[in-house]
């Protein structure tokens, strides 16, 4: 029985890249994507270049606890087990927008939904196996330091630093206690990455923005190669509660490696599961 893995926006970019090489390793592999229509033509085209049949298309709106508890419903629905998660999908909003539910739409998609999700498939992940969460941080966590209480405040630049920031500490976080269950989570940066998350569709913005980081733009297949390497590696599969960036763990300075920090999110994350799970 082939091993299941998750991957969030895996109809592009760098999760398009994820679930093509974990259709290579023949795993089971389910595309968790918004753009039904556009991840049916990659799933098509994933089919066709690994050999792999086991790819399917689910839909999930991680802006929306409604429709990550329907993804959840209908994955298990087909699948009785998860092995891997890739909390991979990801926007910058170019404007302040809050969501059904409350929240500020980057640190929703970003951060919050990808929380949710993970929540609800934690009793999903079969004791005994080879079990691994993956979150797609950022540099850019440098920029995200915030206040709790300002949390679903911030917009633009400043909510995508908050929101990878915040997939980080929680990968921090929730290492202990997940080891206890018999899964592992890291977070990774996968370096500057030339996808559209940054394109703000304003001319001259987006010319400078382009002119500011080509010298270090990487293509979306060497953006997705640690994410991949954590994901299918034997070298980590035992390795929980690091940061990852070229398929090695980098050190955090205490600054950013923050207890309180953690623990302050992590509490209201929980708030927020007892009110909307």
């Amino acid at each position: 029985m082939s091993r299941i893995a998750i991957v969030t926006g895996a109809d592009r970019g760098m999760g398009k890249e994820t679930a093509l090489a974990l259709a290579k390793n023949h795993y089971t592999v389910i595309m968790a994507c918004i753009d039904i229509q556009n991840a049916d033509l990659t799933r098509d085209e994933i089919k066709s270049i690994s050999g792999n049949k086991n790819i399917f298309v689910k839909k999930i709106d991680l802006s929306s606890v409604l429709s990550i508890k329907q993804f959840v419903q209908s994955f298990l629905q087909d699948f009785n087990r998860v092995n891997i998660l890739i909390n991979n999908a990801g926007i910058t909003s170019m404007k302040y927008e809050i969501t059904e539910d409350g929240f500020e739409k980057t640190m929703a998609v970003n951060a919050i939904g990808p929380y949710l999700l993970t929540k609800l498939l934690i009793p999903h992940f079969p004791p005994g196996e080879d079990n691994r969460i993956i979150n797609l941080s950022s540099w850019f966590y440098k920029y995200g330091r915030f206040s709790i209480d300002k949390i679903n405040k911030y917009h633009y630049v400043k909510a995508y630093a908050v929101s990878k920031y915040a997939q980080l500490l929680v990968a921090l976080e929730l290492a202990d206690e997940l080891k206890e269950k018999g899964i592992t989570i890291n977070a990774v940066d996968p370096g500057t990455v030339r996808t559209g998350i940054m394109v703000t569709n304003i001319w001259w913005r987006d010319f400078i923005i382009n002119i500011l980081l080509a010298p270090v733009y990487i293509d979306p297949k060497e953006g997705a190669a640690t994410c991949i390497y954590l994901a299918t590696s034997d070298e980590v599969k035992n390795e929980t509660g690091n940061f990852y960036r070229k398929s090695g763990p980098i050190v955090l300075s205490g600054k950013y490696n923050n207890k309180a920090a953690r623990t302050e999110l992590l509490q209201y994350y929980e708030k927020i599961s007892t009110l909307h799970l």
